[in-house]
């Protein structure tokens, strides 16, 4: 079955036409009216096929019933409703005339001709008419050429994809892919990427990639299909470990969560998107945006995420145009929406952290656990549901880092729920919450009766790893009892929770479609980065739930060559300094916008050794606010201070959680990245050797 993008017309003729196309051949790729603009000419065809074996076919299409007075350049028709016959051109003559717009607009479109190299493929253009055959259809093949006209007897199953293929061309060459992308890219303009700031042509989506973004509204059901015989190479002998024994995962998954939220709701409408950075997930959700808006004018759109960089940056100035259909609002907006709604007021909720370092002052018991590990505990505990001593003691609570990570003793677990108590009491006690008391709070809102002020007919998440099981669940109160969800998620960049879809409550068995080419990143640096996930038992467990997961395609041809990534050993913080310093003029010198730089750590003291960054117009960032974000140029200073060793947790976890951390810095980079350090390199990060320019003790 081939694929209809678009909006075919009404008329009955029409739709009869369009059933017929998509019986054509799966590698056909079908637009219906598209706008083609080249200079002061628009045309808008009924129909542009695009098959890599025939190349591109314009289709004019006429629900005509009676014609006559026909020659080579038209002929009168009988317009029914008005009562009179009308002189009009011949339909194949508008196609032809749509096909020299799209061939011209490719042709002297720079980025595209570049983009797709020889504009060698061949172009030819004919005319449906559904409602006439025999001797009308004859004499109009007579008049316009021979087997330019197609009649209604053509349009039967077995005999469409001839008469189509057959509508002669003056010569047939096999069109590339980036020829393919070449030419969708002028039927529908979304597809061509570019940078939001200086307009720079980035690429076009691929063909997975539109596919998933311009889908029925109701997903189609995907067989998970596993090619054992695929013969292996080195990224599948890199990851055959990635599939650990379903039982061992079961058994898992289901030793950390209550029973409520392992009921997981079968019937719910969802597509998963996944995929490795910079595979283009936050492109489709915004394209999907876009296409539901067009196609379902009266259903209300809600685009969410976590992120406040991505969402500022991406979400809402790419879809404020759409505001009238489509809601862009941060999760947590949603949840202070509520807030206020049941109590009058807003308040900000208290950082977990800065109330546990004031408790630990007085408590020795909080300081030898640690800060880090008691927020993410008890940030894990309520996001899970396991705030009461029952849940939380009786069920195994293994390591966050997956199956090999610390378990936690009866006597340990009885510790830290005793400071849990303690932590909550003293929140009470200064009437404060905190932002994952927030999302409970919100929870139990709705489930009291507290309404949305909107619900949804669809909901697309971006980042959704991020999204806890309680964060699902009002997620689902927003959605309308049709709704559908579409989730876009990396499970490599779960840097903030380790929570799977069955997890939270939701099936993605055979709803789930791979993106698999790492566009963002040249392949010098996504190879780096990949290279840190091999026998990472968190990655193992995350990518794992997926059976059919598919693998980083790093053989595409489109994929961006550069340098490798740099690897400077300093001895002193002064020099490294100097160093980062210099490069970011150099680059700039070069002509790198500064706004494209930036320097990336998760410890806040390394950050603030370059302010000056941020007053030239860079960007200095913490890790935990970049997932979804992307910089040309990316620097990591003091590497070693990643892995500072986090006390309460194994060392196998604390690896694991900071192996993900560095992979997701490191995709941020598109072209340069620059990973710098003193004394010893981190020996987690070794697997990135082969991959880097490295030099030790830089001068």
């Amino acid at each position: 079955m081939a694929v209809v993008y678009g909006s075919p017309g009404l008329e009955a003729g029409d739709q009869r036409v369009c059933k017929a196309l998509e019986t054509l051949p799966a590698d056909s790729l079908i637009y219906a009216q598209p706008l083609l603009v080249h200079h002061a000419e628009r045309r808008e065809p009924d129909y542009v096929i695009v098959n890599p074996q025939w190349g591109v076919i314009v289709l004019e299409v006429k629900d005509w019933v009676q014609i006559r007075a026909m020659d080579a350049r038209g002929l009168e028709v009988y317009r029914t409703k008005l009562g009179y016959w009308e002189s009009v051109d011949s339909p194949v003559d508008q196609a032809r005339q749509a096909a020299f717009v799209l061939v011209n607009r490719l042709a002297e479109d720079p980025e595209l001709r570049n983009y797709a190299g020889k504009l060698d493929f061949s172009y030819t253009y004919g005319a449906i008419l559904p409602n006439l055959f025999g001797t009308m259809v004859k004499n109009c093949n007579y008049h316009w050429g021979q087997n330019y006209v197609l009649g209604k007897d053509d349009l039967l199953v077995d005999r469409i994809t001839e008469k189509i293929r057959g509508i002669p061309t003056q010569f047939r060459v096999v069109m590339t892919d980036a020829q393919v992308r070449a030419v969708c890219a002028v039927l529908d303009g979304r597809n061509v990427l570019r940078d939001r700031h200086t307009g720079e042509f980035k690429g076009v989506l691929d063909q997975t990639q539109e596919s998933i973004a311009k889908e029925g509204l109701v997903p189609l059901l995907i067989e998970p299909v596993i090619n054992k015989e695929e013969e292996p190479n080195q990224q599948t002998s890199l990851f055959g470990f990635l599939h650990p024994e379903p039982e061992h995962r079961k058994k898992h998954l289901e030793s950390e969560v209550p029973d409520e939220v392992m009921e997981v709701q079968h019937d719910l409408r969802v597509r998963l998107v996944r995929g490795f950075a910079g595979t283009g997930k936050t492109d489709v959700l915004v394209l999907r945006a876009h296409y539901l808006a067009e196609q379902y004018p009266k259903h209300k759109i809600l685009v969410t995420t976590f992120n406040d960089p991505l969402y500022q940056t991406r979400l809402m100035p790419e879809l404020a145009h759409l505001k009238k259909q489509v809601d862009v609002r941060k999760f947590d907006g949603l949840c202070s929406e509520i807030y206020q709604k049941r109590n009058g007021r807003w308040k900000d909720p208290q950082p977990i952290r800065g109330m546990l370092a004031w408790m630990a002052e007085r408590s020795p018991l909080m300081q030898e656990w640690g800060i880090d590990f008691l927020a993410d505990e008890f940030t894990w505990m309520k996001e899970a549901g396991r705030t009461e001593a029952k849940a939380y003691m009786e069920k195994p609570r293994e390591g966050r880092g997956g199956s090999t990570g610390r378990t936690l003793s009866t006597q340990q677990k009885k510790q830290i729920f005793h400071l849990f108590e303690e932590y909550q009491a003293e929140l009470a006690e200064q009437s404060m919450f905190d932002w994952a008391d927030l999302h409970d709070k919100t929870l139990k809102y709705l489930q009291d009766g507290v309404p949305p002020d909107t619900t949804y007919d669809v909901i697309l998440i971006d980042e959704a790893q991020h999204f806890a099981p309680t964060w699902m669940k009002i997620i689902k109160t927003y959605l309308k009892p049709e709704g559908v969800l579409f989730l876009c998620d990396d499970p490599s960049q779960s840097v903030y929770r380790y929570f799977s879809w069955r997890q939270k409550g939701i099936d993605v068995v055979g709803k789930t479609r791979w993106l698999k080419v790492p566009y963002r990143n040249s392949r010098q640096i996504f190879e780096a980065s990949y290279a840190l996930l091999s026998g990472d038992e968190l990655a193992k467990s995350l990518l794992g739930e997926d059976k059919n997961m598919a693998l980083p395609d790093l053989s595409n041809a489109n994929l961006r060559n550069g340098n490798l990534p740099v690897i400077r050993q300093f001895e002193t913080v002064q020099a490294e300094k100097q160093f980062i310093l210099d490069e970011i003029l150099r680059l700039v010198a070069q002509g790198l916008r500064v706004q494209d730089i930036c320097i990336l750590h998760n410890q806040k003291y390394v950050l603030d050794a370059y302010k000056e960054v941020k007053k030239m117009g860079g960007n200095v960032e913490n890790a935990i606010t970049q997932t979804g974000m992307e910089y040309t140029a990316v620097f990591i200073p003091q590497t070693q201070k990643l892995f500072d060793r986090a006390i309460g947790k194994s060392w196998e976890e604390d690896q694991s959680q900071q192996r993900l951390t560095s992979y997701m810095l490191m995709t941020r980079a598109r072209s340069h990245l620059y990973m710098t350090y003193q004394q010893k390199w981190p020996k987690a990060l070794d697997p990135t050797r082969p991959y880097v320019d490295w030099v030790e003790v830089a001068a």
